[in-house]
């Protein structure tokens, strides 16, 4: 059974898990639309790991530092790095597996949850349409 707490853990590491693997891609990025939409899924991500921070404090909680998670999901974007090339579509389909695999997690965090809360609910909804837009938006860079 999920509660709130470790819900809302969850929608932070994975949040910010998407904002450290986005980072990681600056530089490799010469598009500049894919450049543009990238970073309108990291200011999402921000804004929904900011409100289970605040979630999290005003259930007498701190939010755990996603560390290693982060790093490795980090490491596997980043080796866009090692691609021969950075093309905008392998960008894409990187950035889509990514999020592919993220709404199978947040499916099934969901399906487990037990709390009762409708605003972490709603939230880790937010999570779940997010990694879903994420990769349909990145579906005309292929």
């Amino acid at each position: 059974n999920m509660n709130d707490i470790e819900l809302l853990q969850y929608v932070h590491e994975t949040a910010e898990m998407g904002i450290q693997g986005l980072s990681s891609l600056d530089g490799q990025v010469r598009d500049e639309g894919l450049r543009r939409v990238l970073g309108q899924q990291s200011a999402e991500y921000r804004r929904i790991a900011d409100q289970a921070e605040q979630l999290l404090r005003s259930l007498g909680e701190e939010p755990r530092d996603p560390g290693l998670l982060a790093k490795v999901s980090a490491e596997v974007l980043s080796t866009v790095k090692t691609l021969a090339d950075p093309s905008p579509s392998n960008i894409a389909e990187m950035v889509i597996q990514g999020n592919t695999m993220g709404a199978a997690k947040s499916t099934r965090h969901l399906g487990d949850y037990s709390g009762c809360s409708r605003e972490i609910r709603n939230l880790a909804e937010r999570l779940l349409h997010t990694e879903e837009a994420n990769a349909a938006q990145m579906k005309s860079f292929l």
